[in-house]
């Protein structure tokens, strides 16, 4: 089985599982709760796919996580950026005529 390693989504899973292991919230009651398939509850807590932003925030939602908190997490994203080669992009020069 294939593990994700991207380490933002990493800590955002974690995050997610601490909030339900503290909670003592039934995976299977999250998942009906935030109306998605236990399945996809279980893959993200282990780290094996990343799912589609609106089931996040379902997830999230249904565990009594404000989004805007769960994307606040603490994270160096200029070290993200350099081990992923991302860089900003530029806008545009205007053309001076």
């Amino acid at each position: 089985m294939k593990y994700i390693d991207d380490k933002y989504f990493i800590a955002i899973a974690d995050y997610i599982k601490l909030v339900i292991e503290e909670k003592n919230i039934d995976i299977a009651d999250l998942a009906a709760a935030a109306n998605v398939d236990r399945k996809q509850v279980y893959r993200l807590i282990n780290k094996e796919n990343i799912p589609k932003l609106s089931t996040l925030v379902r997830i999230s939602l249904a565990a009594g996580i404000e989004p805007q908190i769960l994307f606040a997490l603490k994270f160096d994203f200029a070290i993200y950026m350099n081990e992923n080669n991302i860089l900003k992009a530029e806008p545009k020069k205007k053309k001076k005529f």
